[in-house]
């Protein structure tokens, strides 16, 4: 499911990772990865998050994009595994 976002807006990321068995894991270090229109091209950003708790953060400010898809990665320091997913920035 693809999330609207409001072009000039704040995107909010909050990842929690998971143990084979479940349980949370907190690894040394996770990034956010996204990749977004610019023009007739796309750039690729990577954000280190900040650990809170047991929970890793990071804040993106969708006005860098043009309008139309956003692709997103989180990962970890460490590990093989990743989440993914998508967004569109939409007119205001």
């Amino acid at each position: 499911m693809t999330t609207n976002v409001k072009w000039g807006n704040y995107c909010q990321f909050v990842a929690e990772f998971l143990d084979q068995y479940n349980n949370i894991t907190i690894p040394p270090a996770a990034t956010l990865t996204l990749s977004y229109p610019t023009g007739l091209t796309y750039t690729s950003t990577s954000i280190a998050m900040l650990l809170s708790q047991s929970f890793y953060t990071a804040t993106w400010w969708s006005s860098v994009s043009d309008l139309g898809a956003v692709t997103w990665n989180i990962s970890s320091f460490g590990s093989t595994q990743s989440t993914q997913g998508d967004l569109r920035v939409i007119t205001p």
